[in-house]
C-alpha cells in the first residue's frame, strides 16, 4: 500500500522537517547538531496532536494525516529553516552514527520483528508489544471512533495513546505494523540518546562525558550481575549454555527484589516513555543551558521557557509520568530559587519575581493551561484514588532500603554520590530538584500496581548520569592507576546491563504466529472496520493485534490497571462461551453488541472462559482453516 511504506517513510521525514523548523527559528541557545537532535520529539508531539484533534472531529484518520502534513508543510515553508545558521562540529559525528546505530538494533530486532511468517518480539517486551500493537491497529486497520479500548469495545480510552496514533498514520500510509513501531522509536531514541549525549557533554565539558552518559542509560543496572553469577554456578552447566538458556534480564527479578528496571527495556514496553523521555531529555537540556551555562549560546528566555511550557503541557496525553516528574522538578527550581532570594533578605515581593525573572510564568502558564483537559480526560474514568503514601517504594520493610537501592543501582549509586561531591555548587544546585522526584517517588505511589512508580524513577536517572559520568573521568584522570581502574568501574557498573541487551536481543518469542497472521487478514479484509468480537482473553490476540478489530472483552487484567471493573464483561463472556444452543448465544451477542466470535487456539486453551466446544463444532463458521499448529481457526458471524 502506497507504494510499500514510501508515504509513510515521507511523512516521518516531514516531521523531523517541521520540529528542525520549529527549534531552528526559537532562541533557545542549541547548537546546529543539538536542535537536529531536539526534531523529531518536538516534530511527533507536535504532528500527532495535530492529527488527533482532527480525528477527534471528523472521525477519519486520512483527514487527520492530511491535516497534519498539511501543517506541517506550512510551518516548513513559513519559518524557512534553512536561513537559520548552521554550524556542524563533526567531531560529534562519530558519537552520533554510534547512538543511531543502537537505536536501530533495539528496534528493529526488539520489536515485531516478521520472521518465518511471524512477528516476533524480545522476551522483556512480550507483552507491551501486543498492547501497542492493538492500539495502533485499531485506528490503522479498524474504526477506532468514538476513541475506546480495542480490548474492551465500548469503554472510552483515557490512556496515553498519542505515539500509538502517530504509529498508526505510518502504518495507514503503508509502513505496516513492524515499522510503524521501528521507524518512530528509531527517531525518537536517537533523538532521546543525543540530546542526553549533548546534555552530558556539557556538563562534564568533554565528549567523553556524554557517551559515558549513553552507555550508563543504556546499560543501566545494579548488581543483579552477582545473583546472575550465583545463579549460574548452582545451574551447573557451562557459562554459554547458561548465557543462552537462562532469563538474564537480572534488572526486573522479584524474587530477589530487583524492580528497577533496565531503561531501554522500560522505554521499548512503554512506547509512551520513549516518546515522554525524549521531550524530557530536551526540557532537561534548556534547563542546564538556562541556569548553569547562562551567555554560553545565544538565546532568549522567553522562548526557552515558552517552548518547554508548551511541550511540557502537551504531554499528558502523551506520558503522564514525564509531565508529573517535570513539572515536580519545576515547583522544585521555583521554592529553591524564591528561597535562596528571601534568604539574602529580599522583600516578598522581590522574591516573587523569581517567576518572571527566571522565566517561570511562561513556562508554568502554558504548562498548566493545556495539560488541564488531558487530566480530567485521563482521570474522568478512575473511580477511586490509587495515590497512597508508602515509604520505600517497593523496599520491603524501612531497614531494607538503604540495601534495596545499592542492590538495585549498584556502582551507579556510588558513582553518583561521587559527583555530587566533586562536580561543584551550582551544577549541584541545578541537579537538587531532580533529586526531588527520586524522594517523592521513594514517598507516594501513584498507580495500583507499586512497581509502575519505576517510570519516575528512569526520569530521574536522566539527569543522573552526567554526574556518574563526571566521578568516572575524575577516575580516568587519575595518574598511574587511573585508566584501569576505569575500565573496571565502568565494567561492572554496566555488566547487568550489557546481560539485559544480550538476552533481549539473543531470546526472540513469537508474538503473533503464521497462523494468527493469516485468520487476522482474513478478518481485516472480510469484516466490517467497527466489527466486535467475542475473543478469549489472551493478550496477543490476533483480532485486537493485527485485525484491528474491538473485541467485547479481550485481556482484562490491562484495564484493571486502569482503574476499569471487568467483572460483568468477564462473566458475560464465560456465559456465551457456555452456551448451550445458538439461540442462546446469538441472544446474547446482540444484547451485549457483539459481530462475530473468534473460536482459535487462544480461546480452546483459555484459562478463564469453557468453551462448549461441541456447539461450535455444530454450526457453520463464516471462515474455518486449520492451521500449521493443528488447530482450527473460526470465525463466525451472528445472524443480521
Amino acid at each position: 500500500m502506497f507504494l510499500y511504506g514510501i508515504a509513510g517513510m515521507a511523512f516521518v521525514a516531514l516531521t523531523v522537517a517541521a520540529g528542525y523548523a520549529v527549534v531552528s527559528r526559537l532562541k533557545l541557545g542549541l547548537t546546529t547538531l543539538e536542535t537536529m537532535a531536539a526534531a523529531p520529539a518536538t516534530g511527533i508531539i507536535g504532528a500527532t496532536w495535530i492529527a488527533l484533534l482532527a480525528y477527534l472531529i471528523t472521525g477519519r484518520l486520512d483527514a487527520g494525516i492530511a491535516l497534519s502534513a498539511a501543517v506541517m508543510l506550512a510551518v516548513i515553508i513559513v519559518l524557512q529553516p534553512w536561513k537559520a545558521r548552521i554550524s556542524i562540529d563533526r567531531s560529534h559525528l562519530p558519537a552520533l552514527a554510534i547512538i543511531v546505530a543502537v537505536a536501530f538494533v533495539f528496534m528493529y530486532f526488539c520489536l515485531m520483528s516478521y520472521i518465518d511468517g511471524g512477528y516476533h518480539v524480545a522476551y522483556p517486551l512480550y507483552g507491551d508489544a501486543a498492547f501497542h500493537s492493538a492500539m495502533i491497529t485499531s485506528f490503522s486497520q479498524g474504526h477506532n471512533y468514538p476513541v475506546q479500548y480495542p480490548f474492551m469495545a465500548g469503554q472510552p480510552l483515557r490512556y496515553t495513546f498519542l505515539i500509538d496514533f502517530y504509529s498508526a498514520m505510518t502504518d495507514w500510509l503503508g509502513l505496516g505494523l513492524q515499522w510503524s513501531l521501528a521507524l518512530p522509536g528509531i527517531v525518537l531514541l536517537s533523538s532521546l540518546l543525543a540530546t542526553l549525549y549533548f546534555f552530558g557533554t556539557r556538563f562534564t565539558g568533554r565528549k567523553a562525558g556524554g557517551l559515558i552518559c549513553v552507555a550508563l542509560i543504556v546499560f543501566s543496572g545494579g548488581l543483579g550481575f552477582v545473583y546472575a553469577f550465583t545463579d549460574w554456578l548452582a545451574s551447573n552447566t557451562a557459562l554459554t549454555d547458561f548465557l543462552s538458556n537462562h532469563y538474564l534480564n537480572y534488572t526486573t527479578i522479584y524474587e530477589y527484589n530487583l524492580v528497577f528496571s533496565n531503561f531501554i527495556v522500560v522505554i521499548l514496553t512503554e512506547r509512551t516513555a520513549l516518546t515522554g523521555f525524549a521531550a524530557a531529555a530536551l526540557i532537561i537540556l534548556l534547563f542546564y543551558l538556562t541556569f548553569v551555562r547562562r551567555g554560553e549560546e545565544p538565546h532568549d528566555l522567553r522562548h526557552v521557557m515558552v517552548f518547554a511550557g508548551v511541550l511540557i503541557g502537551l504531554m499528558p496525553m502523551v506520558h503522564t509520568y514525564t509531565y508529573a516528574s517535570t513539572m515536580i522538578a519545576a515547583g522544585l527550581f521555583v521554592l529553591m530559587q524564591f528561597g535562596e532570594r528571601l534568604a539574602a533578605r529580599a522583600s516578598l515581593m522581590d522574591s516573587l519575581r523569581v517567576l518572571t525573572d527566571r522565566g517561570w510564568f511562561y513556562f508554568m502558564v502554558p504548562a498548566i493551561l493545556l495539560a488541564l483537559p488531558q487530566m480530567a480526560w485521563i482521570l474522568g474514568q478512575v473511580g477511586e484514588s490509587f495515590l497512597r503514601v508508602y515509604v520505600g517504594w517497593m523496599a520491603r520493610s524501612l531497614i531494607d532500603i538503604p540495601q534495596f537501592w545499592i542492590t538495585n543501582m549498584g556502582l551507579e549509586l556510588a558513582l553518583l554520590i561521587a559527583g555530587l561531591l566533586i562536580v561543584g555548587r551550582e551544577k549541584v544546585r541545578f541537579y537538587l530538584p531532580f533529586a526531588g522526584i527520586f524522594v517523592v517517588a521513594n514517598l507516594i505511589i501513584f498507580q495500583p500496581w507499586d512497581y509502575d512508580n519505576h517510570n519516575f524513577f528512569s526520569y530521574w536517572l536522566l539527569p543522573s548520569v552526567p554526574l556518574m559520568a563526571a566521578a568516572l573521568l575524575r577516575v580516568y584522570d587519575i595518574r598511574t592507576f587511573g585508566k584501569p581502574l576505569f575500565a573496571i568501574l565502568m565494567i561492572f557498573t554496566v555488566l547487568t546491563g550489557v546481560m539485559v541487551a544480550w538476552f533481549m536481543l539473543e531470546e526472540s518469542y513469537v508474538e503473533i504466529s503464521k497462523d494468527g497472521i493469516y485468520a487476522a487478514e482474513w478478518i481485516a479484509q472480510n469484516t466490517p472496520k467497527d466489527a466486535v468480537f467475542l475473543t478469549g482473553e489472551t493478550h496477543n490476540h490476533p483480532v485486537t493485534c493485527v485485525a484491528g478489530r474491538k473485541s467485547f472483552m479481550g485481556f482484562y487484567p490491562w484495564m484493571s490497571t486502569h482503574g476499569i471493573d471487568t467483572n460483568d464483561r468477564v462473566h458475560a463472556v464465560a456465559s456465551m462461551f457456555a452456551a448451550t444452543s445458538e439461540a442462546e448465544l446469538y441472544g446474547m451477542m446482540k444484547e451485549h453488541g457483539i459481530d462475530y466470535v473468534y473460536i482459535g487456539p487462544e480461546e480452546i486453551n483459555s484459562g478463564t472462559y469453557r468453551v462448549n466446544r461441541t456447539l461450535f463444532d455444530s454450526m457453520t463458521p463464516v471462515f474455518d482453516r486449520t492451521g500449521s499448529d493443528g488447530y482450527r481457526y473460526r470465525v463466525f458471524q451472528a445472524p443480521a
